[in-house]
């Protein structure tokens, strides 16, 4: 039998020797994965912005980028044949003014429907009449809703319910859902 110990001699507990075994597991794998994406010829390294890279927060306007992140996409950016990106849910103007990231990290907001300005696509009439009525019907919802915001988007409205009280929450995704989420 072999007794693991610590640094000066004393022996470590049976919890503690589980977990370092299950952490010396976890680091072979780390160690395998790693070297494999070092062999990958073109890599991206995506991530998403809100519960990420920023904190989740009741005022969606005050989850700033965590300064780490900031270094580790910029990092991560220079590297060769790797791209970088930052996916969200936010429209990509947010985005842009949210993350304040480099041109060499790129943004793609509204969950995918915008990518980069130079990639932006406008909608047509039709789609345009369908979001101001979505808007309008939505302002309506919000305004009778304590703590429910809006976040309007170029192709879509978003319903935030953080600040509001679980009641008011409820009632108000409720309406969205039987109304326009029809």
């Amino acid at each position: 039998m072999t007794l693991t110990t610590l640094p000066g001699g004393s022996p470590v507990p049976p919890e503690r020797e589980s977990a370092n075994s299950r952490v010396s597991a976890l680091n072979a794998e780390l160690r395998v994965a790693l070297t494999e994406l070092a062999r990958t010829p073109r890599l991206l390294v995506a991530c998403d912005y809100d519960g990420t890279l920023a904190p989740i927060t009741g005022d969606i306007w005050s989850a700033w980028l965590l300064p780490e992140a900031v270094t580790g996409l910029r990092s991560v950016a220079s590297l060769p044949e790797t791209t970088a990106a930052v996916i969200s849910g936010r429209a990509l103007r947010e985005l842009a003014l949210m993350s304040r990231l480099p041109a060499e990290v790129h943004l793609v907001g509204s969950h995918g429907s915008e990518f980069d300005i130079d990639f932006l696509h406008g909608l047509d009439e039709q789609a345009r009449a369908l979001h101001r009525r979505l808007l309008s019907w939505l302002r309506r919802l919000a305004s009778d809703a304590p703590g429910v915001t809006l976040e309007v988007k170029p192709a879509s409205v978003a319903v935030h319910v953080r600040r509001a009280e679980p009641a008011v929450a409820a009632r108000a995704l409720d309406k969205a859902r039987s109304g326009p989420g029809r």
